[in-house]
Order: C-alpha cells, then sequence, then structure tokens
C-alpha cells in the first residue's frame, strides 16, 4: 500500500484519476475509430447500396452529426452534469453503430451515421472537460495530452486494422460496426458502474458541503457572447476553425495530392501517415510541455513550426525531408489544436465549460466539412504545391488568434488550486 501511494505521489495523480484520464482516452480512440469505420466499410458495400456522390454524403453524415452534437447536446453538461451527458453519448453512439450495421440501404445507413455523429461529438466534449475536472490543476495539461492523443491513435490503429477487422466479419461490411457498438456497450457499462461525477461541477450547483454552497453559480445564465466572454469566444472559435480546416485538408487531401505530383501512390499514404504519426507526437508533446507554459502560448509557437514545415513540405513533395516535414506539421498543427482545447476549458466558468469548447468544437466541424470540399474545387486551378501554401494563411491567422487569446487569459491562472474528485469508485 506504501508503495502505491509513493508512486501516486511521485505522478502526481491519485490510481483513480489515473484511471479517469486513461478511460477517457480510451473513449476518445473509440470516437477516432467511429469516424473511420464508414471509409472502411464503403469498400465491401454491396453493387448499387450507393452510388459515389452518396458515399461521399455518408462520410460527410458523422461530421456534420458531430456538430450539431457538439453545439446542442454537450451543453446540457453544464445543467445535468457530465456523467449522465456522457451516458446518453454512449448509449446513443451504440444505438447508432448498430443500427448502422442493420441499415437495408442508403437513406437508412445516412441517418444513423448521423446519429453516431452526433454521439461523437458529444462524447468529445464531455470526456475533454471531464478529464481536467478530475485532476489537480497542475496536471491537466498531462491529462488532456493523453485524452487528446486518444484521437489520432484510434484513426491510426483503425487504418491499420481496418482490412483485418473486415476479414474477422468474414468480409461483412458490417463488421466494423457490430465491433464498434460492442466497445461501445463495454464503456457505457465501465461509466455506469464506476464513474463520477465531476467535483467542480457538483461544488458549482450546491450538492456537496456548506462551504461549497457558498461559492456563486449564475454562471450557467452566462452567454458566450456576453460582455465578459465575447472576446475569449470569437478568438478560441475562430482560431481552432483555421487549425481544424488546415488539419482536415492535409489529412484527408494528402495522399491523393501526392500522388498527383509524383505519380506513387505509395508515397502519398506514407505521408499520411506520418502527418496521423506525427500528430500522436504532438498531443505528447503538448502534455509535457503543459506542465510549464500556457495552452495558448503554446499554441503561437506550435501554429508558427507548423506553417514553417508546411512551406518546407510544400516544397519538395515527395523524400526523407518532406516526410519529416509532414510529421513535424502533424505535430505542429495537432498541438497547436491542443493548447486551443486547453485555453477553452480554463477560460471559461464551470457551468460553461462543456457549452464553451462544445461551441468552439462545434464551429469548427463546419470547417472540417468544407475544407476537404474546397480543396477540391481548389485543385482544378491550382497545383498542389500552391494548395499546401495556401494552407499557411489560416494557420498563421491561428497563431495571430492565440496571440490574442495569451492577453486576454492572462489572468487565469493555471495552476490555482483546484477541487478534484474521485472519478472513478474505488479506494486509493
Amino acid at each position: 500500500m506504501s508503495t502505491t501511494k509513493d508512486w501516486a505521489s511521485r505522478v502526481g495523480m491519485r490510481p483513480y484519476q489515473i484511471a479517469s484520464v486513461v478511460f477517457c482516452m480510451f473513449l476518445n480512440m473509440l470516437d477516432g475509430y467511429d469516424v473511420l469505420a464508414m471509409g472502411f466499410a464503403m469498400p465491401h458495400l454491396p453493387e448499387g447500396f450507393a452510388t459515389n456522390p452518396q458515399k461521399g454524403y455518408l462520410i460527410s453524415a458523422a461530421l456534420a452529426g458531430m456538430a450539431v452534437g457538439a453545439i446542442g447536446l454537450a451543453r446540457f453538461a453544464d445543467v445535468i452534469g457530465r456523467r449522465r451527458i456522457l451516458l446518453v453519448g454512449l448509449a446513443a453512439n451504440t444505438l447508432g453503430l448498430a443500427a448502422s450495421a442493420l441499415s437495408n440501404g442508403f437513406a437508412m445507413l445516412l441517418v444513423t451515421r448521423f446519429v453516431t455523429g452526433i454521439a461523437i461529438g458529444t462524447i468529445s466534449v464531455v470526456i475533454v472537460v471531464l478529464c481536467q475536472e478530475v485532476v489537480p490543476a497542475n496536471r491537466r495539461s498531462v491529462a488532456l495530452g493523453l485524452v487528446m492523443v486518444g484521437y489520432p491513435l484510434g484513426t491510426t490503429l483503425a487504418g491499420f486494422a481496418g482490412a483485418a477487422l473486415v476479414a474477422l466479419a468474414g468480409g461483412a461490411w458490417q463488421g466494423m460496426f457490430w465491433i464498434g457498438a460492442a466497445l461501445g456497450v463495454l464503456s457505457f457499462v465501465v461509466t455506469a458502474a464506476f464513474l463520477r461525477e465531476s467535483d467542480d461541477f457538483l461544488a458549482r450547483k450546491g450538492t456537496k458541503t456548506e462551504a461549497d454552497r457558498a461559492i456563486p453559480a449564475p454562471q450557467s445564465e452566462v452567454g458566450l457572447l456576453g460582455r465578459e466572454l465575447r472576446s475569449r469566444t470569437l478568438l478560441l472559435t475562430f482560431g481552432y476553425s483555421m487549425l481544424t480546416a488546415g488539419y482536415y485538408f492535409v489529412g484527408t487531401w494528402t495522399p491523393q495530392l501526392i500522388k498527383d505530383a509524383s505519380g506513387d501512390a505509395g508515397s502519398g499514404a506514407l505521408a499520411g501517415i506520418m502527418i496521423s504519426f506525427g500528430a500522436v507526437v504532438g498531443g505528447c508533446l503538448f502534455g509535457a510541455f503543459g506542465l510549464r507554459f500556457p495552452g495558448a502560448r503554446i499554441a503561437v509557437i506550435t501554429s508558427a513550426v507548423s506553417a514553417a514545415a508546411i512551406a518546407g513540405f510544400a516544397l519538395t513533395l515527395q523524400g526523407p525531408f518532406a516526410l519529416a516535414m509532414a510529421g513535424l506539421l502533424g505535430a505542429g498543427t495537432f498541438a497547436a489544436m491542443s493548447g486551443f482545447t486547453s485555453t477553452s476549458t480554463t477560460a471559461y466558468p464551470v457551468l460553461a465549460r462543456a457549452k464553451g469548447y462544445g461551441a468552439m468544437m462545434g464551429v469548427a466541424r463546419a470547417g472540417a466539412i468544407l475544407s476537404p470540399i474546397v480543396a477540391g474545387y481548389a485543385l482544378s486551378v491550382m497545383t498542389p504545391r500552391a494548395m499546401y501554401l495556401a494552407v499557411i494563411v489560416p494557420i498563421v491567422l491561428a497563431a495571430v488568434a492565440a496571440m490574442a487569446l495569451t492577453r486576454i487569459t492572462r489572468t487565469v491562472v493555471v495552476g490555482a488550486p483546484s477541487r478534484t474528485a474521485p472519478a472513478f469508485a474505488g479506494t486509493e
């Protein structure tokens, strides 16, 4: 017992807090898997199930649903609690995946993918808020970094394992969705049995001690565009949207653009993998540097690094140097996105955190949907090199927004003492 306590003291978190963060990371990995599931299922759809344009809508349906879930449903985590909304999201996700597997036509699959997207958007907001509220204030960047890594890790693992999972299901396209539904059931059971509500939320809701009830709690009535929060809301939403648009462009179009430029499909795929790998590294680096520096300041630096990496990548497009730049731009962009995420959860009052982060992420999803589409039209009048150089513009604008955020949020004390509650039931 003493050994466990000594180890927990060195880490700075208790065992149940570490378990909470790891579980939130797993849920983010599950979200990454869910988003990619449709892409691996499409080649196995029956002949005549959906036309090529309709397949594009099947992919976009989940992204559109994520925007709706992040803005519309996740905000209720500030009203009835993080845990309850997380359970709602997991239940909707599981049902959506199961219904996707049972779909008998394009229309039904389109609706079920949209529902699944709503669930993913809700879950992704709640876990980011929850993971930071269950750990000490001086470990929140580590918690956020680990949870954020879950998404690219989930998409990367799904990318490598997609073909094997379909084969495991006997080549049936439904296999990807049934496996996701099974993981959803497991996640729901673990959440219902072990996950506890955030202590920060309970304190502000007046369900704790008399001292907690003395804390003012009109925060749920504060508008994101009110006088107190307008500037940070606009800067967070604008900067994060610019980064998301750039990240989804390089993440979705790089394999195709490099193939067009070099004639080698393998080089394009490898560059895409390097971007995903770089995103994982970027999330880890944010967790380390976030212990000493505010998220907005990290976003300024890493956005600048990402812009320089894109320029270097655009100049060569292939070869060892280009692959190194691909990894660097993935790391820089994802670390900057993590910086904005970290800032969003510390810049808002407790009972506006889910609403604030959900709005930021939901609006950014519009950029994620539009960016690849706009790129497809622009490709008819621009070269791949010019396309990458154009992406530098939104990345630089994100850096400017982050710079402004460092001044606005300077009064937020990142390492201030904060209540930490047991997230998982159990003993220390």
